[in-house]
This record gives structure tokens, C-alpha cells and sequence, in this order.
């Protein structure tokens, strides 16, 4: 019964709802849960009020949200995946102990209402402080479905069988205009928000550091470095945002490495690390490639690194309000493309090397993506991206409030670089160096971008070693 839907465009003014309280990026995060309630009680308030006008001008009398489900890992077996909130529901607060509906009303005080505990096969999830309870109504109830909803309410949640229970109709549940008003609201960050997301890449960043010291001080092996950045950021495979990507040597070019390698590895080699937190439901995504070792083709892929960050860094400045992300996308293209000539890897002209789509080759996927309580967070492809640029997951025009991803990379992909060097582009390429760097993988740098009026706003830059 999922129902599935891409909607085109908002069905509202954005900027005219909710974008003249985007963030002004909050520098210190909130010292104690006071403070942190006090951000959450802003964003709440910027929430119920967004909302609002939206159910009135759609005609809808109320929206059940609901926290979320557990998913059976196999349909022939009685084990379950941990639940996963409904971003939507996240996105209000991070109460996540029990089983809750959040129900909005236009002109009301939103209501959260909440499952009580009884299971004794597991506890309840671990109590979050850091949102202010009094912006809404809070009741518990012992079963979430037994309350009956007057079948003009809408619903927004994957446990649809939950919501015709409780007196919902199918049409009203996921509904393409309701879903688009969410996405749409989520582009455009609160100061809690971005609170969260920089204690978030605090937390992520003391991960990334310890490992760049563990890979500088001799063998290591990508399981043993996972589970090192698991202990420093005190968090669970289940805490984190996404799967850690913690690759050694050609394993860096495989572009979400997950299967992490036990064998212990030393000497001249590359380590690519992708790898996030969360805070209060938000994500931050860092990536970072190091290498070591005294060989030639070290020192070069050393160069590289350097290269790719620098055009990182001006890829960054880049990030203005105003500009359309896939131009900057484009732009990015170009710049690599200086990357490969200055380096000698390839030997056309910038602009012979872009036209012949050479550089999608070295850099296949897109430059980076819209970061909030999902990491690849929604709202901000409602057009496709050009035949040219199939994996840009962003295409919206760059606006202020909105946190993205930076994240440009050259890679020596075996099945890519085979059809460099075995097609008519052969000749403009050094085979040899390309042949030398493959066991190296590839190189991506990454950053979480903050986008105000005043510029762009790296909120991960500083925190990690260079």
C-alpha cells in the first residue's frame, strides 16, 4: 500500500513561509539543555506557524505525523531492524522513547502524544533534554491505535495499516502536496538546527582526527580504524547517520565502501574517510583522504590530495546565494579538469577535457547534496539534473538557510579507468600515472556548508587536521 511521490514543485511561496526566519549561524552551540530548549522552542514556534498556513491553504483540518516503525529484517524471521524515525516527525523534536503522533492543527498548539512504555522485551529509548516540551501538548496514551482521526485529517508515516486503523483513508496518507510542504520546510535551517548540526560535526570530526593519527602512526586495517571511530564518537552502527566509509588504498575508489577490510595494512597507502554524527536528529558528513608513505607515487597522490582540496576550498566560495547548485556542479568540472592538466595525468586543453566528458570519468558523481535530519536530506532536487550529471541529487537554486555538502573528488576506478584508457581518449592520458595512482584509489574532500546572505558559512572546515 506505500505510496509513492514526486512532486514538482511546492505548493506554496517558500521563502514567503518560512525562509525570513532562516538561520543566522549560531556560532556556540547551547551550553546546557535550558539553552538548548530555548533554540527548540524558536523552531518549533517557526514550525507550528509554517504549517499552519499551509493546512489552511490546502484545507486540511489536521496532519498525524507519526514517530515512526520497526521492519522486520526478513519477512521469515522475528527479528527486527531498530526503529527509524519519520524524518518528518524528527524534524519537530527528538523524542524517540516510544512509539508518538504529532498532530498539527491551524491556529492550535501542536499535540504530541505518546505511547506509554509496557514492552518488556526492551526498554525505552534514551531520554533527549534538549527541546522544550511545553511547545506542545503532551499526552500518553497505552495504545497509539486505538485513537479514531476524522478521516479529513491527513497522514504522513510509513505504517500505513497504523493510520486506516485509526480511522484515516488512504487518500489522505502521504499525501504528494503535504510531502512536498515538508521537503520543502526542511531546506531551510532553524538556529536549533544548526546547532545541532555543529555539535554534530564536532562529534564527527574527533573521529576523523584519531584516525588520521592511528593511519599516520603505521599498519592499520579499515575494521579496526571503523570501530576506533565508533569508541570516539561514542556512537553505535545504528547511531550513525549512514555507513562509515573507512577505505585503505584502492579501496578508496570504491565510492560507498562499506564492507570494511580485516587485513592489517602498512606501508606507502591512501585512506579516504566518509564518515558523520548526529545531534538531535541532525547529521553532519565529513569526508576526508590522507595518505603515507616515501615512494614516488605517494608524494604524487600527495600532490593530488592538495590540489582537490584547494579546488574544494574555492568550490566552497562558491556556494551564493542566488546561484543554481548544478552550475556550480559544472564548475567543478572545470576545476578538476585544471586538477588533471596541471598534474600531467591528462594532456588536452580544460575545456576539450570537459566537452568530451573526460573529467566524469575521474569525478562520477555529483558535488554534493542537501544535509539536515536525512544526510542525503530531501526538497532540493524538484528538477532533474541534465543527461550530463545523472547523480546530482541537488538542483535547486542556492538560498539562504539551506546546509549542503561540498564534496569534489578524482578517483582511479578500475572499470572507468579501462574505458580511459582503452578508448579513443587514450592518447591525451599518461597511462603510467594513472596505472601508478590506481592502487591509491581516489580522493574526495568534503564539507558541510551553511549558505547565509553574507556568504557561505563552513560549519566543518576548522574542526578537522589538515
Amino acid at each position: 500500500m506505500t505510496q509513492k511521490h514526486t512532486p514538482e514543485k511546492y505548493p506554496f511561496d517558500l521563502p514567503a513561509v518560512i525562509s525570513s526566519q532562516v538561520a543566522s549561524g549560531v556560532k556556540t552551540p547551547p551550553e546546557n539543555d535550558v539553552a538548548w530548549q530555548v533554540l527548540h522552542r524558536a523552531h518549533a514556534q517557526r514550525l507550528q506557524s509554517a504549517w499552519g498556513g499551509v493546512l489552511s491553504r490546502l484545507g486540511v483540518d489536521g496532519l498525524v505525523i507519526h514517530s515512526g516503525q520497526s521492519v522486520l529484517k526478513y519477512s521469515r524471521d522475528d527479528q527486527y531492524w531498530p526503529t527509524a524515525m519519520t524524518p518528518n516527525f524528527a524534524h519537530w523534536c527528538p523524542y524517540a522513547e516510544t512509539p508518538a503522533f504529532l498532530v498539527i492543527r491551524p491556529g492550535e498548539k501542536p499535540k504530541l502524544i505518546t505511547e506509554r512504555h509496557q514492552s518488556f522485551w526492551e526498554g525505552p529509548a534514551p531520554r533527549n533534554l534538549r527541546w522544550d516540551q511545553t511547545s506542545f501538548d503532551v499526552e500518553t496514551v497505552d495504545d497509539l491505535g486505538a485513537l479514531k482521526w476524522p478521516v479529513s485529517y491527513a497522514f504522513i508515516g510509513d505504517d500505513l495499516k497504523l493510520a486506516l486503523k485509526t480511522g484515516l483513508v488512504i487518500e489522505q496518507c502521504n499525501r504528494a502536496d503535504l510531502l512536498a510542504a515538508a521537503d520543502g520546510f526542511r531546506t531551510l535551517k532553524s538556529d536549533y538546527e544548526i546547532a545541532s548540526m555543529r555539535v554534530a560535526a564536532e562529534v564527527a570530526a574527533r573521529g576523523h582526527n584519531h584516525l588520521r593519527k592511528l593511519f599516520d602512526q603505521g599498519p592499520v586495517s579499515e575494521f579496526a580504524l571503523h570501530l576506533e571511530y565508533l569508541r570516539l564518537t561514542e556512537q553505535s552502527d545504528f547511531d550513525l547517520p549512514y555507513g562509515n566509509i573507512v577505505a585503505l588504498g584502492a579501496n578508496c575508489g570504491i565510492l560507498h565502501h562499506v564492507h570494511y577490510d580485516r587485513s592489517v595494512v602498512d606501508g606507502a597507502t591512501s585512506l579516504l574517510v566518509d564518515a558523520g554524527a548526529t545531534c538531535n536528529g541532525f547529521a553532519s558528513d565529513i569526508t576526508r583522504t590522507w595518505v603515507r608513505g616515501s615512494t614516488e607515487m605517494a608524494a604524487f597522490f600527495g600532490a593530488l590530495i592538495k590540489a582537490v582540496d584547494k579546488a574544494q576550498r574555492e568550490l566552497v566560495k562558491g556556494v551564493t546565494v542566488g546561484r543554481r547548485y548544478e552550475d556550480l556542479h559544472n564548475h567543478a568540472h572545470a576545476l578538476l579538469a585544471s586538477v588533471l592538466k596541471d598534474s600531467g595525468l591528462v594532456t588536452c586543453s580544460v575545456d576539450e577535457m570537459v566537452a568530451a566528458g573526460l573529467t566524469r570519468l575521474f569525478f562520477p558523481h555529483g558535488l554534493g547534496h542537501s544535509l539536515g535530519i536525512q544526510v542525503h536530506d530531501v526538497g532540493m532536487k524538484l528538477a532533474k539534473p541534465s543527461a550530463e550529471n545523472p547523480y546530482l541529487r541537488n538542483t535547486s537554486m542556492i538560498t539562504a538557510g539551506q546546509v549542503v555538502t561540498i564534496e569534489p573528488g578524482i578517483y582511479f576506478i578500475p572499470k572507468l579507468m579501462q574505458e580511459v584508457l582503452s578508448g579513443p581518449k587514450k592518447a591525451i592520458v599518461n597511462e603510467a600515472l594513472v596505472k601508478g595512482l590506481m592502487p591509491f584509489g581516489g580522493i574526495r574532500i568534503e564539507d558541510d556548508i551553511l549558505v547565509t546572505t553574507q556568504g557561505p558559512i563552513n560549519l566543518t572546515r576548522d574542526l578537522v587536521f589538515e
